[in-house]
């Protein structure tokens, strides 16, 4: 039985409330291996990542991608927009496809990118349930966008997967869908018939230090890949490799959701709450007396902490005490890291200087960045502000 929590249904925006049909059928697909996208935007896009990543993010940090043969299925929680994907993709150097809702292909600039990716859409239940698309034309789409990732991780290629099915800003996983553990069955069977490594699961962690703030902190954690095995028989794989789609046996896939969704559990925070979540990072900062933890160890014994909670034996008294401090850090701007072994705030050495110098930098640079990239920060900010898919669409923006 499966001991998920329930799967979100997703609450459409304006955007996805809007369905191309014509937009959707033209999106470029493959079902012989090759990937779908443009290398030449590839390249351009891994450019744009890895500037974008240096602006967006203070901090970052990322364990060793494991090293298999086969395709790689990264598999992670969804809680900050695009930038998750793009935090996974930076950290990785292979070329990656994905599955996402149909609107990120059909949009004028977003979709432009999307379909030179090799994007492929899917039509999710709740755009049938809201009459945005019927059933059949949502099979064919579905079913040829599965076939589709399928065959490139066959051949060797990565995919970013958020099996939660959407974005959201809880901090305990929700129930995961079937669709990418579908996919990722689909194709073992087509790499195996083709003679070639099979493809595994990639549990990936995403933290942050506060994921709704710019140039924050982040850490990608990378668990051991988990091999998939082949569940089709002979005629069932031949059918895939001929371009129509088989689906697996369901048993073989709630068992494969229900093992990575235990996996990932462990590697999100996995709290009743946020506040409850910097409260044990607070206990766990100032467990290490004066040394200060990087993300990467702070998500580390913040774990050990929640393990403690979970046992039922953590001071009350010290969690409470935790969650009053916590909750006053956050709404300043701090956190564990800024108060001393007495609880008072610290003061670095130089920090007069630094505001000095900083500011300084930023009068002489301000007539580059209102001419170079203030009408993008401003477009941003008021699309970001007025957006109706929630603050992980802000962070997006």
């Amino acid at each position: 039985m499966s001991e998920q929590m329930e799967a979100l249904t997703p609450e459409l925006s304006r955007s996805a409330m809007r369905m191309n049909k014509k937009k959707l059928q033209s999106v470029p697909w493959n079902h012989e291996g090759e990937h779908p996208g443009s290398f030449v935007i590839w390249k351009l896009f891994r450019a744009m990542v890895i500037f974008g990543h240096k602006a967006i993010f203070r901090r970052s940090k990322s364990d060793n991608v494991p090293e298999i043969d086969g395709g790689r299925i990264s598999v992670s929680t969804h809680i900050n927009g695009l930038v998750d994907p793009l935090v996974i993709v930076n950290s990785q150097e292979r070329r990656f496809t994905a599955l996402g809702r149909h609107d990120l292909v059909t949009r004028p600039l977003l979709g432009w990118w999307c379909r030179g990716l090799g994007i492929q859409p899917i039509l999710r239940r709740v755009e049938m349930a809201e009459g945005v698309t019927d059933s059949e034309f949502a099979r064919f789409i579905n079913q040829r966008s599965m076939l589709t990732v399928s065959n490139c991780i066959s051949t060797g290629h990565s995919a970013v997967v958020f099996p939660e099915g959407t974005s959201h800003q809880d901090s305990l996983l929700h129930g995961f869908k079937t669709g990418p553990f579908r996919t990722v069955f689909a194709a073992s069977a087509i790499a195996e018939i083709r003679n070639l490594p099979l493809p595994h699961l990639q549990p990936t962690g995403l933290h942050w230090r506060n994921h709704t703030q710019f140039r924050t902190d982040h850490y990608v954690e990378y668990l051991d890949p988990i091999p998939i095995p082949n569940p089709y028989n002979q005629k069932e794989a031949e059918e895939l490799i001929m371009g129509n789609w088989v689906e697996p046996p369901e048993k073989a896939v709630l068992s494969m959701r229900d093992r990575v969704y235990q996996i990932l559990k462990e590697i999100t925070p996995d709290a009743p709450d946020w506040d409850t979540y910097r409260s044990w990072a607070l206990i766990a900062n100032r467990s290490r007396k004066d040394e200060e933890l990087d993300l990467h160890e702070e998500v580390i014994e913040t774990r050990k902490v929640r393990e403690i909670w979970r046992q039922g034996e953590l001071n009350q008294d010290l969690m409470d005490n935790a969650r009053i401090s916590s909750k006053l850090l956050f709404e300043n701007g701090l956190d564990g890291r800024d108060i001393d072994q007495n609880g008072r705030l610290k003061r670095e050495d130089g920090a007069l200087l630094n505001l000095f110098l900083g500011a300084s930098i930023i009068l002489v640079s301000s007539p580059l960045f209102v001419l170079g990239t203030f009408p993008q920060a401003f477009i941003a900010w008021w699309l970001g502000d007025r957006t109706d898919e929630g603050i992980d669409a802000r962070t997006t923006y």
